[in-house]
């Protein structure tokens, strides 16, 4: 099978039943000290970011060809911590238009702008988390007013929980309050670790 490794090309030969996560794991032997997999195109074809969780499903053929990137994770998570920023500034908005819609009675669409916003806001989490963990700055280890940042994190998701039971409920004044008073001013004390990672 064809690898190509940035821009190295080498083979690597196959079983009859390998899977994505068997010739990974050779690949991993080659990749530079230090350097994780960024990107993983099988047949020109580039798999989705969580291609690892699905590794073990996906089976290759000999003929089969691979082309791997692999970076130096501090160089790629601050570029993942901007494009995050940028994120996370339109999931504020989002929520705040959502509180409006709750109010003016559009429930329907403010529903379906809601389940996407909270959607949104678990992958943000997750992007952030993982990125402060390869820049060797876990959210654990970092704070703002004597709380670190994965508590002020986890704060939120407990009022997203409480705000879901509104939602549940149908209260749509309550739901909308509790988005704008207490849902995004917690989620502007997450927009805090940005100055503390200095992402401009």
């Amino acid at each position: 099978m064809q690898i190509q490794l940035n821009d190295n090309t080498f083979e690597i030969k196959v079983a009859s039943i390998s899977t994505l996560l068997d010739v990974v794991s050779q690949i991993e032997t080659r990749i530079p000290k230090g350097h994780v997999i960024t990107e993983i195109a099988l047949n020109e074809r580039i798999l989705e970011s969580n291609w690892f969780y699905n590794a073990n499903k996906i089976y290759l053929l000999d003929e089969d060809r691979l082309s791997v990137k692999a970076e130096d994770p501090k160089n790629f998570s601050n570029e993942v911590l901007k494009n995050s920023k940028k994120q996370f500034l339109v999931i504020l908005e989002d929520f705040e238009r959502i509180a409006n819609s709750f109010r003016t009675e559009e429930e329907k669409l403010a529903n379906q702008y809601f389940i996407q916003g909270i959607e949104n806001l678990q992958w943000f989490f997750k992007i952030l988390e993982d990125a402060a963990v390869l820049i060797g700055k876990p959210l654990t280890s970092i704070a703002d007013d004597n709380r670190n940042f994965k508590e002020i994190i986890t704060d939120v998701e407990n009022k997203l929980g409480d705000i879901i039971v509104l939602q549940e409920r149908q209260d749509w004044i309550m739901l909308a309050d509790s988005i704008e008073y207490e849902l995004v001013p917690g989620l502007r004390k997450v927009f805090k670790v940005y100055e503390i990672f200095e992402i401009e």
